[in-house]
């Protein structure tokens, strides 16, 4: 069984950790869900969701169920763990006829929801802010 995976830092295309995602085919570009991306200076952003209606540009990524622990670990999620830096959690992604379900990863930290990025596009801010 494949899921779908929506991915808005550096899991993206042409980002850091593309690497990831390589065995996976990206099935839509210029996606977005509900929610705010935060700059904590790591590197990665932290997404929130249920912050307004500020929207959370990415990609989506078909991925076998089977391979989701890897990206979990990547992640620092570990099911049913409270203290996991990310949760895994399934958002509505919008950007094509009718919303769809995918999975991504929620901080788990408010400590890290530091400084809001505008626009709230990693890519856009980390071309910005090299």
């Amino acid at each position: 069984m494949k899921v779908h995976l929506f991915v808005y830092g550096t899991l993206r295309k042409q980002q850091i950790n593309h690497y990831m995602m390589k065995n996976y085919p990206c099935i839509a570009e210029n996606m977005w869900i509900y929610g705010k991306l935060y700059d904590a200076g790591l590197g990665y952003p932290f997404l929130s969701l249920n912050k307004g209606k500020e929207k959370v540009r990415g990609e989506v990524f078909e991925v076998p169920a089977t391979d989701l622990h890897l990206l979990d670990e990547f992640e620092d999620y570990t099911p049913g763990d409270m203290e996991s830096l990310y949760i895994r959690a399934e958002v509505d992604v919008y950007g094509h006829d009718k919303p769809f379900k995918a999975f991504t990863y929620v901080c788990n930290k408010e400590e890290m929801l530091v400084h809001e990025i505008e626009g709230h596009d990693w890519t856009n801010f980390t071309k910005w802010n090299k």
